[in-house]
């Protein structure tokens, strides 16, 4: 008579090990994923709030005074460009404020145009 030995054969061991390998990496990629985003997500909140500033800056500038800038690097965030276009002689005159940053990817930025008048 055969005693039957309860247990795990090696090949189940090795089954079960991969299927918690590929687990494992499927949940740590969506986890890094997710922090990426976050990232660029914190980081468009802030380029955009940047740019909305020199646009409110730029109502407050006398309409003679109102020129072309940059790119120069935002006074309190570094890592931020900020270049100021404007369509010169017309009244109503366009004004583009372009802010970029880098990513991990490359370069990225968003830019805002408003109309000022002289009136």
């Amino acid at each position: 008579m055969k005693k039957r030995v309860k247990g795990f054969t090696l090949l189940e061991v090795l089954i079960a090990v991969i299927i918690f390998t590929v687990g494992t990496i499927a949940v740590t990629e969506a986890f890094s994923s997710g922090l990426f985003a976050h990232a660029d997500a914190s980081n468009m909140v802030i380029a955009l709030n940047i740019a909305r500033a020199r646009l409110e800056e730029i109502k407050d500038t006398a309409f003679g005074s109102i020129a072309d800038s940059g790119p120069t690097a935002d006074t309190i965030f570094d890592d931020f460009e900020v270049t100021i276009d404007v369509d010169e002689g017309g009244n109503p005159m366009e004004v583009e404020v372009t802010v970029n940053w880098d990513t991990a990817g490359g370069e990225t930025g968003i830019t805002l145009s408003t109309i000022v008048a002289d009136y």
